[in-house]
C-alpha cells in the first residue's frame, strides 16, 4: 500500500481521510497547527486538505524531498499558485479543487452541451455549500467556468438592466450543512437544459484523494488532475 502522510489532519476532510485510509493507504504520519514539521524518509505521498494560510507550512514540510503531493485545498491566491509550479517541477503533484468522479464527469457533460448550444442559449452557475465555507465562489464552480467563454457576473443587484448575450452568471448559496451542489443552466426560447451534481457525503471527497494518492506514487514531477486519472 502507499505510504502517506495527511496534512491537515484535524480538518473535516482530514479526519475523514484518516477514517477510510485503513486497507486502503499505509498512514504514516498526520500534521496539523502545531506539530513538529518533520517528514519520515518512508513516506511516499502527502496528502493536504488544509488551508491557503498553512501552505507555508506544508512548504517547510515538503522542502528538500521529492515527495508526492495530492491537494484539495480551495481558494488558492496567487502566492498559492506559485508555490504549486515551484512544486511541480521537484515531485509529482495532483491538484484539484474536487476530488470527487461525478464532478469530473458534470465537465465533460458541461464540454459537451457548450460545444452543442449556440449563443441563443444563457448561461447561469448556482452552487450551494455550507454556512461555514469561507471562499465564494467555489473552487469547483471556479474550474467549471474555465470551460465557459463569456464576461463572468456574480450576482445581480439594483437596476443591471437587460442581461447581455454572452455573459455568464455565478451565485454561491451559503447555509446549513450542505455538502456541495453545483447547477449548470443553459437557457434558451422555450426550453431549459439543466445538469447537476449533489454531493450527499463528504466521503467521496476523501475516496476520490485516496485514489489519487495511489495513482500519483511513482510518477514524475510535474502537474496532474481529474482529466490525468480519470480521463
Amino acid at each position: 500500500m502507499t505510504k502517506v502522510a495527511v496534512f491537515g489532519a484535524d480538518g473535516r476532510m482530514g479526519r475523514l481521510i484518516i477514517e477510510e485510509a485503513p486497507g486502503r493507504l499505509d498512514l504514516v504520519q498526520t500534521f496539523d497547527a502545531g506539530d513538529e514539521l518533520t517528514l519520515s524518509s518512508s513516506v511516499e505521498v502527502v496528502i493536504d486538505f488544509s488551508l491557503p494560510s498553512a501552505w507555508n507550512s506544508l512548504n517547510t514540510l515538503i522542502a528538500g524531498t521529492d515527495v508526492a503531493l495530492v491537494s484539495g485545498t480551495t481558494g488558492l491566491g496567487e502566492s498559492e499558485r506559485i508555490l504549486l509550479n515551484n512544486w511541480k517541477t521537484s515531485r509529482p503533484v495532483f491538484y484539484s479543487s474536487n476530488m470527487s468522479v461525478g464532478i469530473f464527469v458534470l465537465g465533460k457533460l458541461m464540454e459537451t452541451a457548450s460545444d452543442l448550444l449556440d449563443d441563443s442559449f444563457d448561461r447561469e452557475l448556482i452552487e450551494f455549500h455550507h454556512r461555514r465555507k469561507k471562499d465564494s465562489p467555489s473552487g469547483t464552480a471556479l474550474s467549471l467556468l474555465k470551460i465557459w467563454d463569456g464576461d463572468k457576473v456574480y450576482g445581480r443587484h439594483g437596476n443591471t438592466g437587460e442581461r447581455e448575450t454572452g455573459t455568464v452568471g455565478v451565485h454561491a448559496v451559503r447555509g446549513g450543512d450542505v455538502t456541495g451542489e453545483h447547477h449548470l443552466h443553459f437557457l434558451g426560447e422555450g426550453e431549459r437544459l439543466t445538469i447537476s451534481h449533489l454531493a450527499t457525503d463528504r466521503r467521496v471527497f476523501a475516496l476520490g484523494a485516496i485514489r489519487a494518492a495511489d495513482f500519483i506514487a511513482g510518477k514524475t514531477p510535474g502537474m496532474y488532475s481529474m482529466e490525468d486519472m480519470l480521463g
